[in-house]
């Protein structure tokens, strides 16, 4: 899972922005770029140090309780199913611009008439439904391969684009069409602000969509062999290409086109996008098409794949009955999800309304991001010492009440541009404000139900925590470093023998018993270790320098017994020939403290 599942955004998204956004599209997706990016590497930071199925809902309990924890878990199984029905209609409307016959095909229920897109929309959530019951699976190298070919076809079209047809002046010029002019009906216009100003606004709460999937990379995670490594290189890669190719497309597309011709192929952009192109046009239409289809329907897969994986995290949460997450004896799967999701899935795709279907992921997405982004800032803070193979920076310091907080300026700023598109939404989307209101109340009070009269648990209970407990903690290591000691020597030794998961304490002490001149050897051990701690903070680890005066084994006893730090290490070296005198008491004093405390000694050789 990763960019074959969030590369089809783009083919998409372009249409359904630049109806409302107009020319100022490109503005609206590069802002929301920048939320993007914050979201991708949030999910870096914490997907690997909680590598659980689940993603937000596992850190929103780690950072508040069980209610908050099901509130961001019921808003990703809504962007899990519309996830599944926004692009199996994408690719519904790209497979119309292939067979032009299927156009007026409809069906008549009554006073409904459900058009062809719909229809084949549904079709094709019926069969990745159908799939997934039975639980045939594509291997990693054919999603290897599909993330290959989609990425091609991209590039191909970049540059192509830029090559052919992009024409600067045109587009600058529709960069400042900032909004259609024309009402939309699905939009509650703001008092104060024109029509094209709120439609502007509109679109840029719509551009989210452009940028969506990266959870699944951290739905994931529980099923990813060594997720500390390849989770956070995963989400970089997602965090660079995809605001990268939604960016240059909309780019070519305003530098190629008039905005008005993208927004009304809003059910295939990126075809009529390239058959303006006057070279090899009509054949890229085709191929654009067939790439389409295929990424977007791996997408609408990624969807009905993420409900079954996140209904049986909530469900081992004690969030949503295990009847539901029921794993079927033959097949393997959570059938009874899969199902029920399903056909909610298919409901949404009926109608075949692209607008509807990215308004009201908006307010999933919205809603599950603002939590996402929260508990970084949150587990940053409650939860200091959890292991963090990826830690997002740079990072900034807040004192209150006598505490230091410590504030990823990224997710910062990320929170802050999701949080004013959340508002936005709640005032432009009357359509989508309501069924997103309404999802989010029938699920908290089937919550409310299923954990009082079944479970007998009260709602908010913080008895989960142990049920997604980090893969791993930080370690607080006292590094004894002997006066004099060569700074390259035990950079080396702790660069071989560690990783930055420990945090280090580089501590030298000036023994009166060793040192003829204490006062000067004590000035030397700081100039010493100042060098030592800037070498090898330079290497990634979280280190500080001490240095004191006083007998080696009663200081050694004082920071045994402190608890301070886990464990004290002793660097292990040949012991020179010189000063064997003074040695050979080091190496007594030494001797004393091994005997004494065994299990907080940790010895540490230089590498051969």
């Amino acid at each position: 899972m990763g960019f074959g599942d969030v590369g089809a955004d783009v083919f998409i998204g372009l249409g359904v922005v630049m109806l409302y956004a107009g020319g100022a599209s490109f503005i609206a997706f590069a802002v929301t770029a920048i939320a993007y990016v914050a979201i991708s590497l949030a999910y870096a930071e914490l997907a690997p140090a909680y590598p659980y199925a689940g993603g937000v809902q596992v850190y929103a309990l780690r950072s508040w309780n069980t209610l908050t924890s099901f509130i961001a878990g019921w808003a990703i199984l809504l962007d899990y199913v519309l996830c599944s029905s926004l692009f199996a209609t994408a690719a519904a409307g790209y497979f119309k611009y292939l067979v032009r016959g299927v156009e007026g095909v409809s069906l008549q229920l009554g006073s409904l008439t459900l058009g062809s897109l719909g229809l084949i929309a549904a079709a094709i959530v019926l069969l990745l439904v159908v799939i997934n019951y039975f639980g045939i699976k594509y291997s990693a190298e054919m999603n290897a391969g599909i993330v290959a070919f989609g990425l091609a076809v991209e590039a191909i079209i970049v540059v192509v684009g830029f090559l052919t047809v992009f024409d600067p002046a045109r587009f600058s010029s529709q960069l400042l069409i900032v909004g259609n002019p024309a009402p939309q009906e699905e939009v509650a216009y703001l008092p104060g602000l024109s029509i094209a100003e709120s439609n502007f606004l509109y679109g840029l709460t719509i551009a989210m969509a452009s940028y969506i999937g990266v959870e699944s990379i951290a739905q994931a995670a529980e099923e990813t062999r060594r997720p500390h490594r390849w989770i956070p290189r995963a989400t970089i890669l997602c965090a660079v290409m995809v605001p990268l190719f939604v960016l240059l497309f909309s780019s070519i597309a305003l530098g190629t086109t008039d905005w008005r011709v993208i927004a009304d192929a809003i059910q295939n952009p990126v075809a009529a996008l390239v058959a303006h192109y006057p070279i090899l046009g009509s054949e890229l239409a085709i191929l654009v098409s067939l790439t389409a289809i295929i990424l977007c329907m791996v997408s609408s897969n990624t969807g009905i794949i993420g409900v079954s994986r996140l209904a049986s995290s909530m469900g081992k949460l004690g969030l949503l009955p295990r009847w539901l997450y029921a794993i079927h004896a033959r097949y393997g799967t959570p059938t009874r999800a899969i199902i029920f999701f399903g056909v909610i899935g298919i409901l949404l795709a009926l109608p075949g309304d692209i607008p509807l279907l990215a308004s009201l992921y908006n307010f999933g997405a919205s809603l599950s991001y603002i939590m996402l982004l929260l508990s970084l800032i949150i587990l940053r803070n409650k939860e200091p010492m959890v292991y963090r193979p990826w830690k997002l920076r740079p990072t900034m310091h807040l004192a209150i009440r006598g505490r230091d907080y410590e504030i990823p300026l990224i997710g910062l700023i990320g929170l802050l541009i999701v949080s004013a598109i959340f508002i936005l939404f709640m005032l432009l989307h009357p359509v989508g404000r309501v069924l997103g209101i309404a999802w989010m109340g029938v699920g908290v009070v089937a919550f409310y139900v299923y954990r009082r009269a079944v479970l007998k648990r009260p709602l908010r209970s913080v008895e989960e925590y142990a049920l997604a407990v980090p893969a791993g903690y930080r370690m607080r290591l006292t590094v004894l470093v002997r006066p004099r000691e060569d700074p390259e020597t035990v950079r080396e030794i702790l660069r071989h023998s560690l990783d930055n998961r420990f945090s280090i304490k580089l501590l030298s002490i000036v023994d009166p018993e060793l040192e003829e001149d204490v006062e000067e050897a004590f000035r030397e051990a700081q100039e010493n270790m100042e060098q030592i701690r800037r070498k090898v903070s330079s290497d990634g680890f979280e280190a500080s320098a001490e240095v004191k005066i006083g007998h080696y084994d009663v200081l050694i006893g004082h920071e045994a017994e402190s608890g301070d730090s886990d464990f004290i290490v002793l660097l292990v070296r040949r012991f020179e020939k010189v000063v064997l005198e003074k040695e050979s008491l080091f190496e007594s004093k030494m001797h004393s403290v091994l005997l004494k405390y065994p299990a907080k000694i940790m010895l540490l050789r230089k590498p051969s």
